[in-house]
């Protein structure tokens, strides 16, 4: 049946995928069952495909009695699957596509072995979409020794919960029972499905390097932006106009194709807010670079943001704040609905915000700030050297090992170890702000407030020591506290106007996911973000390799 692989390779293209409309001949008949078990039995390859979930398939053929699966009905569904699959970020040889398609028309001969080749490596690419779908294809504990997020629990018996499924209610339905249904996660979906047609159309042209570009100045490459602009679909219609502009339209022609307009200079700062940039419509080194990254680049940070939301989406439940790093930004969810989201601060390239994930458990108003020792040696020790009048006008007290006060005319200030701490009293100058919000970890990670909130004017926020500056704290407490019937705004401002340091513990603890996503979706709109942490290439290379199986 050599039209199979011609028509895999004519294809129809969706989702910048080949899908194929089957139309299966009559089976090869029935596999022996023996010939299953051997074949389990046998060294994990066979036909060129390497089975990666043999220890699966093996409990999975004995939940069936060693018969065969795949009948003509259940491979075209199986097809569907697994490219649908594909919509999810995965290659087509993560799921033996187009491998698969050989195998199945070899089977049509009606050869036992290659009948068996097609029923094994059908299940276990089944197997691998299924995996991949629940847990990703990437173990992040490979990649973090400090990775904490819980994998999702099956039950005790995957493979007969799996066949009993099958039986019961088809091959099609395997899919949408196991796939995320997140919201942000199908926003991802549509979205890299946009890339990927951008992708078949050719991709976007390569802005040549030049002078910065300002609003007002003339220069050849002017037309080359809008069509970079119209390909990924973000020309304003003003803009679209000008590009299709023909001296048939207008025997004048377009007015002016190298004047770089206020409407284009419009779509180029919409543009740059979206990819984190300042947003000022002048194209320096930054902004062209953003442009001239590939659409393949893109597709690329898509398929890690999703691979990322695998690892944690599922069984989240309805109440949680996430931190996005890399885009610094904070999110709360209630009943499974954004709520509220928020400018934030995170770590620096230098002083990383981890990824994790905790419990806040309760917020501290008034804070007082005990100053790292690493930020202790690296930031206060030369300030308080060059300063001796530094630690008394920004409210720090000396405090010894023993917890008591020390006078600081007694300390040797130029020694890198002067075996003190440093406490920064609560007030309007500490560091913390006016309120923290505590998951205690190894990592002395939290969000809080911050007494310095003309930072979150800046497009680029990744400038912390590694905790988490919120720029409205007080509405997150507000969002924290509900559901106490105790709790009220006019309680938490008489708690910071008296200006004692006061515990308020949560009703309930909150969860709270510190991740790192370089692409996402807000408000409709696609934001993409540097690698300021160079932690994409690990996963992306990860995510790209073959798959060997859940034990490596």
């Amino acid at each position: 049946m050599a039209h199979f692989r011609h028509r895999l390779r004519a294809g129809i293209l969706r989702a910048g995928v080949f899908t194929v409309a089957l139309a299966l001949a009559p089976g090869s008949g029935a596999l022996a069952q023996d010939a299953i078990e051997a074949a389990l039995a046998a060294p994990p390859e066979i036909e060129g495909v390497t089975l990666a979930s043999l220890p699966f398939l093996t409990e999975f053929y004995a939940a069936r009695d060693g018969t065969p699966l795949w009948t003509d009905d259940r491979a075209e569904a199986l097809f569907e699957i697994l490219n649908d699959g594909l919509d999810h970020g995965f290659r087509p040889q993560d799921v033996h596509l187009p491998r698969l398609y050989d195998l199945h028309d070899a089977r049509q001969s009606g050869d036992a072995a290659d009948g068996l080749a097609f029923e094994l490596a059908a299940s276990d690419a089944m197997v691998r979409l299924l995996h991949h779908l629940v847990f990703g294809k990437v173990d992040p504990e490979r990649l973090d020794a400090h990775w904490n997020f819980s994998r999702p629990v099956l039950g005790d018996d995957p493979a007969r919960s799996l066949n009993a499924f099958i039986e019961d209610t088809g091959v099609a339905a395997v899919l949408p029972a196991l796939e995320p249904t997140n919201a942000n996660y199908n926003a991802l979906k549509s979205a890299l499905e946009t890339y990927r047609l951008i992708q078949i159309d050719g991709g976007w042209p390569v802005i040549p390097d030049g002078p910065a570009l300002k609003p007002g100045m003339r220069d050849a490459r002017v037309q080359t932006i809008r069509q970079r602009l119209a390909a990924e679909g973000v020309l304003s219609p003003q803009g679209i106009e000008f590009l299709s502009a023909t001296p048939e339209d207008s025997p004048a022609g377009p007015s002016d194709p190298d004047l770089y307009d206020p409407s284009l200079a419009a779509d180029v700062a919409r543009f740059q807010a979206r990819l984190g940039l300042e947003a000022d419509g002048v194209i320096g080194p930054r902004t062209l670079t953003a442009l001239n990254r590939t659409v393949e680049e893109r597709i690329d940070q898509l398929r890690l943001s999703l691979e990322r939301a695998r690892w944690l989406v599922r069984g989240l439940g309805d109440d949680f704040v996430l931190v996005n790093i890399a885009g610094a930004r904070t999110y709360v969810v209630r009943d499974g609905a954004l709520v509220w989201t928020t400018r934030s601060i995170t770590g620096s390239a230098y002083r990383k915000t981890p990824v994790f994930r905790d419990d806040i458990k309760y917020m501290e108003f008034n804070p007082t700030w005990t100053v790292p020792a690493s930020i202790l040696k690296k930031d206060k020790l030369p300030k308080i050297r060059r300063d001796p009048g530094y630690l008394a006008r920004h409210g720090y007290s000396v405090i010894a090992p023993d917890g008591t006060p020390v006078s600081p005319a007694s300390v040797n200030w130029a020694s890198d170890d002067p075996g003190i701490k440093l406490v920064q009293r609560p007030g309007p100058d500490n560091a913390l702000g006016l309120v923290k919000f505590m998951f205690p970890n190894d990592y002395a990670v939290y969000l809080h407030d911050t007494n310095d909130r003309t930072l979150f004017d800046r497009n680029e926020r990744n400038l912390s020591s590694g905790c988490v500056r919120v720029e409205d704290p007080f509405l997150l407490a507000d969002l924290l506290m509900m559901g106490d019937p105790d709790w009220s705004r006019a309680k938490m401002e008489a708690i910071l106007a008296s200006g004692q340091t006061t515990r308020i513990n949560l009703p309930e603890p909150m969860p709270v996911l510190l991740t790192y996503w370089t692409a996402w979706v807000e408000d409709g709109e696609v934001h993409f973000r540097e690698d300021i942490y160079d932690r994409d290439g690990a996963v992306l290379a990860a995510l790209n390799a073959p798959y060997r199986g859940a034990s490596q």
